[in-house]
């Protein structure tokens, strides 16, 4: 049974919420992700805030996203 790969625009996105409900979940807060994709310097203090939360999960996304935004 052939299985199928997700799209990178899929892939993002699919990233981009975990991340968001991850963050939510940890601290209550809520991120802007339209403004997270469109603005590097929003993305990285977001991505240093999810940094310094105790939340593995967050943190893991967090460095997921880093890199994939090139933003270490």
């Amino acid at each position: 049974m052939p299985t199928e790969r997700n799209s990178p625009l899929e892939d993002d996105f699919t990233i981009h919420t975990q991340f968001y409900v991850a963050v939510r979940r940890a601290t209550g807060r809520v991120i802007d992700l339209v403004w997270f994709k469109q603005n590097k310097e929003y993305a990285r203090a977001v991505l240093d805030y999810a940094d310094a939360i105790s939340d593995r999960e967050v943190r893991d996304l967090s460095r997921r996203l880093r890199f994939a935004k090139r933003l270490h």
